[in-house]
């Protein structure tokens, strides 16, 4: 450390003990945990219990000097271990004093139960060897930088961002792969698309998801910011990263102790993985406006800083709609106010010009074609307007339930669902939905086929 401000009052992490100077940490052999110590630490423990080995066998008196009335007493006796701790006598007080220094460099001060290593340990299951690993993944370059450390958490947080894929990655290829028996071409096979396993790993290591995840471990509070810096989610997305890596650099990359303690901190949760898959309004908006005008709608994003010290985003977009004979401008800008997070007020002004671009009957022009939905033939008929490029690819999920099969379906923007004894009926059910919600979406939905749609959605046939 150089010289430089003092280390902040009523910090949540105890000053680091210099160049292990300062602290004398307990040394006794029954006190310490083998386990806990870095290769320096076992090496002194080892050389202590050479020592108290050779008391035991009546070599050495307890004080440890040399014990004249041993068998086999010889006074020019050297140790095999820890030479460099020995003249006539086991110099203790040495011993004592780089033990002390060794584990200083290893453990923080605790003073109480709640101390951030007390408390993070029981949140991931794991003991530190080297604990000052542990603050460095919570300290950010301004406090570094502010208070003349040596390092930050930049470095862990590039390897924890690998582990966390890593992890993450086998997650999934343990849940939704496998090796065929029955072809030779390609036996590795998944049914879910590089799209859709790429999303789902999106979404576990995501910068909102993880900052959501630190808040509810409540591992954010420990955090060392510079006197200038406010909690984002980036500051909490790049500690759960760090505290990854600072786990992988302490174990020497256990695989095992590292997908344990990923598991712990992301809780990655594959048993809906198809709630993982539904496309976003942010998604949805983007592809027709896209598809329509072939440019992006105009995002921006507007901060502000709470009194608490959070933020809080809004967000402005401007878009387009067809021309109608509806007296609606081409040209529409819509507003998102106050959100935690950008991704959160971008989703909700997408949202809301969805909305408004559906409600108007000009999220999708079907006028030409001739659209008369039919519950037996709604497969084919959404099929169909795809072969036309009205929509994009309907998707269907289907999940077993105790009275037959549930159905979902998205295409072109809007939801439909279905409930029936098999897998084709509720298939059927969720297209003729989809195809009454995009006539409604167009403005050419009428109220009697719209109650046609909720009387098929109710049957249980």
């Amino acid at each position: 450390m150089s010289e430089n401000k003092c280390w902040p009052e009523k910090c949540v992490w105890p000053e680091p003990v210099w160049n292990g100077e300062g602290v004398y940490a307990n040394t006794d052999p029954e006190l310490l945990n083998y386990d806990e110590l870095d290769d320096d630490g076992k090496e002194l423990f080892d050389i202590r219990a050479y020592f108290d080995e050779q008391v035991e066998l009546g070599r050495l008196n307890p004080d440890y000097t040399l014990n004249e009335d041993y068998e086999d007493y010889d006074e020019s006796w050297q140790p095999e271990n820890g030479a460099d701790y020995w003249d006539d006598e086991f110099l203790l007080e040495i011993w004592e004093e780089d033990m002390s220094t060794c584990i200083n460099l290893l453990k923080i001060p605790s003073y109480d139960t709640d101390s951030p290593v007390s408390f993070i340990r029981k949140i991931i299951n794991y003991d530190f060897i080297n604990e000052n690993i542990l603050r460095q993944a919570f300290t950010r370059r301004a406090f570094q930088i502010e208070y003349g450390l040596d390092g930050c958490s930049e470095q862990l947080e590039f390897f924890g961002d690998t582990v966390l894929n890593t992890v993450v990655t086998r997650e999934i290829y343990k849940r939704f792969t496998e090796i065929s028996t029955s072809t030779v071409d390609a036996p590795f096979e998944s049914k879910y698309s590089e799209g859709d396993l790429s999303k789902m790993r999106t979404h576990f290591v995501s910068k909102e998801y993880l900052s959501e995840r630190a808040k509810e471990l409540e591992l954010d509070r420990f955090i060392l910011y510079g006197s200038d810096e406010n909690a984002t989610d980036s500051s909490r997305e790049d500690m759960m990263e760090a505290l990854i890596g600072a786990v992988a650099v302490d174990s020497n990359w256990n695989w095992r102790v590292l997908e344990d303690v990923v598991d712990r901190l992301v809780n990655i949760q594959l048993n809906s993985p198809d709630s993982l898959l539904k496309t976003s309004y942010y998604e949805q908006f983007n592809s027709w406006h896209q598809r329509h005008f072939h440019k992006m709608p105009e995002y921006e994003i507007f901060r502000r800083r709470l009194q608490n010290g959070e933020e809080s985003f809004s967000c402005s977009v401007r878009y387009f709609v067809p021309e109608n004979d509806k007296d609606i401008y081409t040209d529409q800008r819509i507003e998102a106010l106050d959100f935690p997070n950008r991704t959160a007020a971008r989703e909700r002004a997408a949202m809301m010009a969805v909305g408004f671009i559906q409600q108007n009957g000009l999220w999708v022009d079907l006028k030409n074609a001739n659209l008369e939905p039919k519950l037996e033939d709604a497969i084919n008929q959404l099929q169909e307007l795809k072969q036309k490029k009205y929509v994009d690819e309907p998707k269907y999920t289907f999940e077993e339930s105790s009275e037959g099969w549930e159905c979902d379906c998205t295409c072109g923007g809007v939801f439909g669902c279905g409930r029936a004894a098999n897998k084709t009926k509720a298939k059927k059910k969720a297209a003729f939905m989809v195809l009454v919600r995009l006539l409604k979406s167009a403005g050419l939905c009428s109220e009697e086929l719209e109650h046609t749609m909720w009387q098929v959605y109710g049957s249980k046939e």
